[in-house]
């Protein structure tokens, strides 16, 4: 891998340093632990980016019918009587 220098503004002093103590105690250098937390960032965004309606169903808290609901028609019965 070739090595290029890279200047990064805007960078919060105070997390660099934890984050350059963290990459320490590791025993890594900065460049690579900087380079594994962008890889890992990337991947959580591609993974949020995808959205599956049978996954959200096997959430517990959500209601399932087998008739199809039309909630807010029902809301509105009861509301506006």
């Amino acid at each position: 891998m070739q090595r290029e220098m890279l200047v990064v503004r805007k960078v919060d002093p105070r997390i660099y340093r934890k984050f350059r103590q963290r990459a320490l105690e590791e025993s890594m250098n900065v460049g690579r632990a900087i380079t594994e937390a962008m890889e890992f960032w990337m991947r959580e965004k591609e993974k949020a980016g995808k959205h599956n309606i049978k996954t959200l169903l096997k959430l517990n808290g959500i209601i399932k019918t087998k008739h199809a609901v039309k909630w807010s028609q029902e809301i509105d019965k009861i509301m506006y009587r």
